[in-house]
């Protein structure tokens, strides 16, 4: 069965493709700057899609049941498979109140690791490290419903004396070793001073990652249409 990935898409994006065939993930409800519910709802959308609520604007004084309501209404009408609360603003009170409304929802709901632990709901996981197992990135949630996102990636790995060092890599130079086990190609270039290694998960080998993380229970998987366009399982 080939993968299947929700292409998360904004408004434009889904204006600009209005013939889709499977399932996108909506990028984004808002808190709404003008009252106490949602903005950026959608009207139309592929049956079996995922909804995404992010923090992109901050929570002040909005209604947990409010929003949940909202929620639920589009997740019915439009007959979604699920919720993402991609939630990147730590610790606010206030956003686990919201949280914890729409996990009471009877629709399947993940939210990012921060929040997760405080909520009996699925956990949104970001892409493993180039130098990280699967395994081991998903074993802090074993016992977890797991939604994971999927990315093209690459970085540079410098070594010297002083220790390991991770940053950006822009170019598309080749790696022409692959690590099965991490998902990657990789090239080492010995300097004077330091080793680098470059890392890089393209689409043949993000295909692996995804097909290991599914036959270990990861139940969906989130990326972007800015990153993969039409091509991607489609």
């Amino acid at each position: 069965m080939a993968i299947v990935l929700h292409l998360a898409m904004t408004a434009a994006e889904f204006d600009a493709n209005p013939s889709l065939p499977g399932p996108i993930a909506w990028m984004a409800c808002h808190f709404s700057p003008y009252g106490t519910g949602l903005s950026n709802l959608p009207s139309r959308l592929p049956e079996g899609s995922t909804l995404i609520l992010n923090d992109r604007t901050p929570v002040f004084g909005h209604s947990p049941e409010r929003i949940a309501s909202q929620l639920a209404e589009v997740a019915e009408s439009l007959k979604c498979s699920g919720i993402l609360l991609d939630f990147q603003r730590d610790g606010e009170a206030q956003t686990l109140a919201i949280a914890t409304a729409i996990t009471a929802l009877s629709y399947p709901v993940a939210v990012t690791p921060s929040y997760a632990k405080e909520l009996d709901c699925g956990v949104f996981l970001p892409p493993p490290p180039l130098n990280c197992s699967l395994k081991n990135h998903l074993a802090p949630w074993q016992g977890r419903e797991i939604w994971l996102e999927a990315a093209l990636e690459q970085q540079r790995i410098r070594v010297d004396q002083s220790g390991s060092h991770v940053g950006p890599w822009e170019d598309a130079r080749p790696c022409p070793h692959t690590d099965e086990v991490l998902h990657c190609r990789y090239r080492m270039e010995v300097q004077e001073n330091h080793i680098d290694f470059f890392l890089r998960r393209d689409v043949d080998l993000l295909l692996a990652l995804l097909a290991e993380a599914e036959a270990l229970g990861v139940r969906r998987f989130v990326g972007l249409y800015q990153q993969f366009g039409d091509s991607f399982g489609r």
